[in-house]
């Protein structure tokens, strides 16, 4: 009866990265991150794993990060194929990746640096990307 009120469910992300800032949708997320933020972005997961690590998935928006023992969050990982492991989001993402305001989806790359954070590409070099992979940069010195 009051579903009106009822926060809708977003389906399509629009991630935009530049050198100084990472934008989900226009609400700012830095690395390390905590649980929370996550959850203001993306709502409730789905689903968790624990093992090692505790492993947080969106399955239907494609994402998933790994909570470490200190309760941060060094990254989030995008997937934009299918993949049959229980520790990938069962639906692909479908929305879009920009860095410094172009398209780059469906392009092809390693490592874009962004300072202290970056992105990087899930898969190895001999195969297409299946995704990407935004966070702690580990070559940023201070």
């Amino acid at each position: 009866m009051f579903t009106i009120f009822k926060k809708k469910k977003q389906k399509h992300f629009i991630i935009n990265c530049n050198t100084d800032s990472i934008l989900v949708n226009g609400t700012a997320l830095t690395f390390p991150t905590q649980y929370q933020n996550l959850v203001e972005v993306f709502g409730e997961p789905t689903r968790t794993i624990n093992s090692s690590s505790e492993y947080i998935i969106w399955d239907d928006f494609g994402i998933s990060c790994s909570l470490k023992s200190d309760d941060h969050i060094v990254s989030i990982n995008v997937y934009q194929s299918s993949n049959t492991s229980e520790y990938v989001p069962k639906k692909p993402y479908t929305g879009t990746l920009f860095f410094e305001e172009e398209d780059i989806t469906f392009n092809e790359f390693s490592k874009i640096g962004l300072g202290k954070v970056a992105i990087h590409r899930l898969g190895s070099e001999n195969e297409t990307r299946f995704g990407f992979s935004i966070g702690i940069n580990n070559d940023y010195k201070i």
